[in-house]
């Protein structure tokens, strides 16, 4: 059966909707120009949680008193800058991670990412797939180095070179394919076991997609969750065990990262969750963090 779309509606259709859902409009002329640069539905989704809640738990079309445009604004705000600075904090995680396996990987082979029996690799058809997408990026790439190493080494790309053409993605299947010895190696850099970061990169490369997109952040929620050290092992993580699929949980593991790569802080992370709007009784809650994240210790060192 066909089912026809809803009918369209101008910006002013779209906030007269809301004035008559109950939502309080303080400035129409600025709400009007926040409808035609964020738009309405990506909106909705920050003006979720003001709506009223039926018996069940679902929520209702009309919105709790005293919710306001202007909060659904400051959230947007807050939302843009948290994951752009979430964006920021995971590139020198992947540098260095980038960094450890061009030199471990050389060690053992200049080439070893072309001799898959020198890998540890469970599903050939991954390995095939990261291959061609990394002689795909070989050949696209206008890299000095790379070009470089087209004209005057014949092609021939050692490891420590193809680490640079490689995103989060490709860094996180590489490091699934080397072998034991140098994954646990890496993975004492960071403190965590070799299946530890496997799960932390798997679940991080899905956050830095949702940054890169500029997708809702802060209450999202993750299929796909760091597996954490035994309790006791480390307290702050210990905090967000109840919350491992949650925003705060993500945000914790990059501070936990962080702390363990060299020349780097946690202090715009930081400054960026204090930013948070507090009006109308709004908290941290839809991130999943507790009323005193700042005492927990990755958050309070820094």
């Amino acid at each position: 059966m066909r089912v026809d779309p809803k009918p369209f509606k101008t910006y002013e259709m779209q906030l007269a909707l809301v004035k008559e859902r109950g939502m309080a409009v303080e400035d129409d002329a600025a709400a009007l120009s926040l409808l035609a640069r964020a738009g309405y539905y990506t909106l909705s989704g920050y003006w979720h949680s003001l709506r009223l809640k039926r018996p069940d738990g679902s929520r209702t079309d009309r919105f709790r008193e005293g919710a306001t445009f202007g909060d659904v604004g400051l959230l947007w705000e807050f939302d843009n800058r948290l994951r752009a600075t979430t964006f920021a904090a995971l590139q020198p995680i992947e540098m260095s991670l980038r960094a450890q396996l061009g030199y471990r990987l050389g060690e053992v082979d200049p080439l070893v990412h072309l001799r898959p029996e020198d890998l540890s690799i469970d599903d050939g058809s991954d390995y095939r797939r990261w291959l061609e997408k990394l002689e795909q990026n070989v050949r696209d790439s206008r890299e000095e180095f790379i070009v470089h190493h087209r004209r005057a080494r014949g092609g021939v790309i050692p490891i420590w070179v193809a680490v640079d053409v490689l995103d989060w993605g490709g860094l996180s299947y590489l490091y699934n394919f080397t072998p034991l010895a140098v994954r646990e190696a890496i993975a004492d850099r960071f403190g965590l076991t070799a299946p530890q970061l496997k799960s932390w990169l798997r679940a991080l490369n899905v956050v830095r997609n949702v940054c890169a997109h500029h997708s809702r952040f802060f209450n999202r929620y993750y299929s796909l969750t760091v597996k954490l050290p035994a309790p006791g092992v480390d307290h702050s993580l210990d905090e967000i065990r109840p919350v491992t699929n949650s925003t705060f949980a993500m945000l914790t593991a990059i501070q936990y990262l962080i702390a363990h790569t060299p020349g780097v802080n946690g202090r715009m992370l930081c400054a960026a969750m204090r930013s948070f709007p507090r009006q109308n009784a709004m908290n941290l809650g839809a991130l999943g963090a507790p009323d005193d994240w700042e005492g927990i210790e990755l958050w309070a060192r820094v």
